[in-house]
C-alpha cells in the first residue's frame, strides 16, 4: 500500500516549489517495499515499474518514494545498509491523482558530482586544495586492503590505512554512516578517483608535542594495555604516548584517567613517552559479574 506524500496544501505548496525549481532535498530512508508506481525517467518518459522501492521521510512530514533503479549508480546485494541513513534526492514526479512524490538519489547525486568538480578545479587553480576541509560520509571499509570508502557530494571517495589517523594502530574504527571531515591528497576527474585522508583534516601531534618539556605534569587517558607492545596513553586529540608506569600502582586498565610525568619527546616523529604516576580520579573498580548474588 502506497502511503499518501502529503496531506494538506502547505505540504504541496513545499513539495510544489522544490519540484519547479528542481532544489536538492534531504531526506531519511525510513524503509523499503515493492511497488507499483509510475516512474519519470531522465529521458521524459514515464513508466510503469514495480520493483523495490525506498519509502523516504522528508521534512514536514512529508513522504516520498524512490525506486530502487532511481538509487545509486551501482547496485548493491542489500539495501539494508542505507536503511536508517539521510541522502539527497531530486522530486521527479508529483503524482496528483495518487498524492504520491516520486524521487530519485541518482539525479540528485550526479548534480552535486559537477558541483564538486567544479569546486576542485577551482580550488586547484586558486593554490587552496589541500586547505579545503570537505564532510564525508563512511559508506564501507575493507579490512582487508584497509581502505576506507567514504562518499562527497555523491562522488564516492576512498583512503588508505594510514590517512585515517595518526595514531599507529591495527583497528580502524570507522563507521558506516558516520560523518567525517577530510582533506583532498589527489584526484583525477578523467577517471574519477578521489583519495582523501582524514589524518590531514586532524591536528598535527607535532604541534602539541612541541609544547611539551622532561618532567612535566599531564593528565591522560589510558587507551591501550598489552603484554607485548606495553601501555599507552591518550594526551590529546590524536596524541598517543607510550607509557610506563612507578612500581606502587596498580596495573591500569583502558579507560582509566591517569596523571604523567613526561620521560621524553620527539615532535619530529610524532612519538614520546610517559610514566604514569597517578589516579587522580581513583582506580576504576572492575566490575565482578557474580557479585548481583551477594548483594
Amino acid at each position: 500500500m502506497v502511503v499518501k506524500s502529503w496531506n494538506t496544501q502547505e505540504s504541496l505548496d513545499l513539495l510544489a516549489d522544490k519540484f519547479r525549481f528542481q532544489e536538492i532535498v534531504e531526506g531519511v530512508i525510513r524503509s523499503s517495499s515493492f511497488m507499483k508506481l509510475p516512474v519519470v525517467r531522465e529521458s521524459g518518459k514515464t513508466e510503469i515499474v514495480e520493483e523495490e522501492t525506498l519509502i523516504i521521510a522528508l521534512p514536514g512530514g512529508i513522504t516520498g518514494y524512490c525506486v530502487l533503479s532511481e538509487f545509486r549508480e551501482r547496485e548493491f546485494k542489500s539495501i539494508a545498509r542505507f536503511i536508517g541513513t539521510k541522502q539527497s534526492f531530486l522530486i521527479t514526479e508529483l503524482n496528483l491523482e495518487n498524492q504520491v512524490a516520486l524521487l530519485s538519489e541518482k539525479r540528485a547525486a550526479a548534480r552535486l558530482r559537477d558541483r564538486f568538480w567544479d569546486t576542485l578545479e577551482d580550488a586547484e587553480e586558486e593554490g587552496t586544495l589541500q586547505e579545503m576541509l570537505l564532510e564525508a560520509v563512511v559508506s564501507g571499509y575493507n579490512q582487508e586492503k584497509r581502505i576506507v570508502h567514504v562518499r562527497i557530494d555523491g562522488q564516492d571517495a576512498y583512503m588508505f590505512g594510514n590517512d585515517w589517523s595518526w595514531r599507529e594502530r591495527d583497528v580502524i574504527d570507522a563507521q558506516t554512516g558516520e560523518t567525517i571531515e577530510v582533506k583532498i591528497v589527489r584526484f583525477d576527474k578523467e577517471n574519477q578517483l578521489v583519495q582523501v585522508s582524514r589524518k590531514d583534516a586532524l591536528p598535527d601531534p607535532k604541534d602539541y608535542l612541541l609544547t611539551l618539556k622532561r618532567d612535566q605534569l599531564i593528565a591522560g587517558r589510558v587507551s591501550g594495555v598489552s603484554k607485548l607492545h606495553g601501555l599507552f596513553v591518550d594526551v590529546e586529540n590524536s596524541v598517543t604516548l607510550k607509557a610506563g608506569k612507578v612500581r606502587s600502582l596498580e596495573e591500569p586498565e583502558v579507560g582509566d584517567i591517569v596523571t604523567c610525568r613526561v620521560r621524553s619527546v620527539d615532535p619530529e616523529n610524532r612519538r614520546g613517552k610517559v610514566i604514569i604516576i597517578e589516579y587522580p580520579r581513583g582506580k576504576r573498580k572492575r566490575k565482578d559479574l557474580g557479585s548481583f548474588l551477594f548483594e
